[in-house]
């Protein structure tokens, strides 16, 4: 990507959710543009990317319908790949790391790990042990897929919440593009959960972040795709569909429930400044907004909206 049109990649990836998730943190500076020589504008210099960059990657959000606050955080040492000035191959790592999303009602931490071999292409894999508190209404299960888990029926069996904890694997596969001022990126996401139920492994669970009934042994894949418009070094603006297809075990002449939902919106990110490399890298103000398109309980006017503040670290390989 050239320095001067686009914001960094990890703008890009908060721009790709949160179970996200969605973060790609090798970057290229973002450089002055130069004076037009006589043959025409000379191209930025590129800064030089860190053979090894460790960095921390930090994430707050706040959501509305449904209500949410999270923090989101990663500590990451990232190995480059090849030492090669190619756009295709510039852009390319290896690393390893700690997570940790914390809010009021449960902390999930674990180690992750990503690989980025060309710059068309990332993978991230993870583990999270998950705690969950049992206060604000969280965690609720039930016997089957089929309960009704709209914010008022949860409301309702607020009290029934208890304390427990489980595990979450995941990996997600990530292709991304630009051509001139606009990229197209697409994450997928391949979970499976295995949490302590009350209702023992043919349960299921509300998960807030998914906004759907998770079983308590099973899978849920995901999906964000983003097509934006790097308008200015500062902003980005486009528009994003989401999906969340969770995936419950199915017996013999038993019903299940069918909780996936899709949403689509416009979304907007601004970057504070463009510095990289320092302790305060773009701080970054980012805003989605989503209509329903399938909900089992919010297909309404009344939109999703999140609001989040990014910003990374680099502590070795900056400037």
């Amino acid at each position: 990507m050239k320095p001067h049109s686009a914001l960094s990649l990890l703008t890009l990836s908060l721009c790709l959710g949160f179970s996200a998730p969605v973060l790609a943190q090798q970057t290229e500076a973002d450089a002055p543009l130069t004076p037009q020589s006589p043959t025409g504008p000379v191209p930025p210099a590129l800064a030089p990317v860190p053979n090894v960059r460790l960095y921390l990657a930090s994430l707050s959000l706040v959501r509305y319908n449904p209500l949410g606050l999270e923090t989101q955080n990663r500590l990451m040492l990232q190995k480059r790949l090849f030492d090669s000035e190619s756009m295709l191959l510039r852009d390319t790592f290896i690393g390893g790391g700690l997570s940790l999303k914390a809010n009021p009602a449960g902390v999930k931490v674990g180690p992750l790990v990503e690989f980025q071999p060309v710059a068309m292409f990332n993978l991230r894999a993870g583990y999270e042990y998950s705690s969950y508190f049992g206060t604000l209404g969280f965690l609720q299960s039930y016997p089957n897929s089929l309960a009704d888990f709209s914010d008022d029926a949860r409301d309702l069996t607020e009290d029934s919440a208890y304390s427990t904890s489980g595990h979450h694997f995941f990996v997600e596969p990530t292709l991304q593009g630009k051509v001139r001022n606009f990229v197209l990126r697409t994450k997928f996401g391949i979970e499976y959960w295995n949490v302590a139920l009350r209702e023992g492994g043919n349960g299921t669970f509300y998960d807030a972040l998914l906004d759907t009934l998770v079983p308590g042994k099973g899978w849920v894949f995901t999906n964000d795709t983003d097509l934006l418009m790097l308008a200015s070094r500062q902003w980005t603006v486009g528009l994003r569909f989401s999906a969340v297809m969770p995936r419950y075990g199915q017996a013999e002449g038993v019903t299940v429930g069918n909780n996936s939902h899709m949403r689509i919106g416009p979304m907007a990110a601004y970057s504070l400044n463009t510095s990289e490399g320092t302790l305060f890298n773009k701080p970054t103000l980012l805003l989605i907004t989503g209509w329903y398109l399938k909900h089992p309980s919010r297909v309404e006017a009344m939109p999703y909206v999140l609001g989040a503040f990014a910003f990374s670290s680099d502590l070795l390989g900056g400037d």
